[in-house]
């Protein structure tokens, strides 16, 4: 969904997600329940379907707190950011922002039925851990957003313009503009 958003948007948008900061990690710190880094705790629901949920110790949170530092670095650069979150307790969306206060947001939860979402994950070939997505789908409940989009019957390409359009963000260009050499710099 991001890259989608960084290709209707008329500015460049980097895209940082949760996932480029698990890639981070060291592998040998993942995976160790109770330990220092990130792992799943694995459950079964009484309907029998697997539920897992996102863990971390110390040096998960310290990943955690690094990854809110690294996206104000960049905003203080000047870049626009299309954060791509999946809140792993309900601590995160609060720390997030607080840690964005005084930036310019849009917060937008994605959402769908469990069977959906469940479905979604079936097919799902890169960090896919079943349950993950019914461990994870409540976690932003009772929490303020300025557009909740139901993405069960929708393409990236609707949820895209849908977000667009509610905040009134220009789309970008149908093609690239033909760039023409313009004066050198003084």
């Amino acid at each position: 969904m991001a890259g989608e958003l960084q290709g209707r948007l008329a500015g460049p948008h980097l895209a940082v997600g949760l996932d480029h900061f698990f890639s981070m990690f060291p592998s040998r710190w993942t995976g160790n329940p109770g330990g220092s880094g990130f792992w799943y705790e694995d459950t079964v629901d009484t309907d029998g379907r697997p539920r897992a949920q996102i863990r971390y110790g110390d040096a998960g949170r310290r990943l955690l707190d690094g990854q809110r530092a690294a996206v104000r670095a960049l905003l203080d650069t000047g870049n626009d950011i299309v954060l791509d979150e999946m809140p792993v307790d309900r601590t995160i969306l609060p720390a997030w922002r607080q840690g964005l206060s005084g930036y310019r947001t849009w917060w937008v939860r994605l959402v769908a039925p469990l069977a959906v979402v469940e479905e979604r994950e079936a097919y799902r070939t890169h960090g896919r851990h079943l349950g993950n997505a019914r461990g994870h789908l409540d976690i932003a409940d009772g929490e303020p957003f300025d557009l909740t989009v139901d993405t069960s019957a929708r393409s990236p390409a609707e949820i895209a313009e849908t977000i667009l359009a509610a905040f009134d963000l220009a789309s970008a260009p149908a093609a690239p503009e033909p760039s023409t050499p313009g004066p050198a710099p003084a």
